[in-house]
């Protein structure tokens, strides 16, 4: 099976905090342009700052994929360090919604992503992934070791 990637963002609260930063870091980089110069030729810092601003909500849409694969599946956030990364037998249940996908797991828990395209293609490679672990630990249990 091929790896089969989707953009995801976390949870709707941090989805709408995350955004809600990024809204508000181009609202103040607007602002020091207005008040230092208004109209005329662009503030070096307010520059900067949209910049950055937009770097990072550019680094956020990119980094933030669930990966579906034989391996396991994989939630990579916006840094490396919370990448979280569990075997396919792990998963115990995948919920969905509209745009939102639960996936419950042993060693995390419930993990909540918002899916803003189709989740259908998203859920059948989680329950295609979740049969396949199944079937495998059923084969497993009726081997025996004489």
């Amino acid at each position: 099976m091929t790896d089969k990637r989707f953009f995801v963002q976390p949870d709707w609260l941090d989805f709408c905090i995350f955004w809600a930063l990024i809204v508000s870091g181009v609202a103040l980089a607007v602002i020091i342009q207005m008040e230092v110069v208004g109209y005329g030729i662009p503030n070096l810092v307010a520059s900067r700052l949209l910049v950055a601003v937009l770097l990072v909500a550019a680094v956020q849409v990119l980094r933030a994929r669930l990966i579906v694969g034989a391996g396991g599946i994989t939630v990579r956030r916006l840094s490396p360090a919370n990448t979280l990364h569990f075997a396919a037998a792990d998963l115990l249940g995948v919920a969905h919604t509209a745009h939102t996908v639960s996936l419950t797991t042993r060693q995390y828990g419930r993990i909540r992503l918002v899916h803003l395209g189709k989740t259908a293609k998203l859920c059948a490679a989680l329950a295609a992934v979740q049969a396949a672990s199944q079937d495998g630990a059923h084969r497993q249990e009726g081997v025996s070791h004489v």
